[in-house]
């Protein structure tokens, strides 16, 4: 286990050194217990990244902050994404001795799973992602991913979503099913290895089974 601070962030590492490393941006701090657990498991390097600026790190542009009365979403995620591309990266993958052209996943849950496909749209440091309950609501996302083509991606993409989280009082989020099923089609549509699930729960219910979950789909799968 080790535990890095870079710029204003927080990451835990844990696991062999492998051919394999998950990058997962969390709002809170995982026990460094279920981290190791969940690096002996899948047979891959986990490392846990915390202390982002939530709502403005994690968002592609600018947008009305929501529920109403919340601060505007100041859209700072390409300065969040250099930040973790030309230091994070390197200095984690340095100090656990990652292997040159390891396969790279970055998981990411709410605001943090809209940010990983909306990198993983337009870069491709990451090989697969994992979204879970991503804010596809978010402002302009699906109309936005609709009008990207989808690069040659040869990696795998995952996605989950609480099947109450529709049901919210707050308008603005109440189309996230929707838009998570047209944005999935999309990709599946242009050829990305993708599945998703919808599993029962709301948007804060049962976070680290749905992690376990995604985990074991993407790391356990056969080729």
């Amino acid at each position: 286990m080790k535990t890095l601070k870079i710029a204003n962030l927080k990451i835990v590492a844990a696991g062999e050194t492998t051919g394999r490393i998950c990058y997962v941006l969390y709002p809170v701090d995982i026990p460094s217990d279920r981290i190791e657990e969940a690096a002996k498991s899948y047979g891959v390097t986990m490392a846990v990244i915390t202390g982002m600026d939530w709502n403005n790190d994690l968002t592609p542009w600018p947008a009305a902050g929501e529920p109403p009365g919340s601060p505007d979403f100041r859209g700072e995620a390409g300065a969040f994404l250099s930040l973790l591309t030309d230091r994070v990266l390197p200095e984690v993958e340095r100090e656990l001795n990652i292997p040159a052209g390891a396969e790279r996943t970055l998981a990411g849950v709410s605001l943090s799973g809209l940010f990983t496909l909306w990198q993983w749209m337009i870069n491709d440091t990451f090989h697969n992602i994992i979204s879970l309950s991503g804010s596809f609501w978010y402002e302009g996302f699906a109309e936005w991913i609709k009008a990207h083509a989808v690069s040659n991606k040869s990696g795998r993409a995952y996605f989950l979503l609480g099947d109450q989280e529709a049901k919210t009082k707050v308008k603005a989020f109440q189309p996230v099913q929707t838009d998570t099923e047209e944005i999935v089609g999309y990709l599946h549509e242009n050829g990305v290895d993708d599945f998703f699930e919808l599993v029962p729960g709301n948007h804060y219910q049962y976070g680290g089974q749905r992690l376990n979950r995604a985990l074991a789909w993407m790391f356990r799968r056969p080729d």
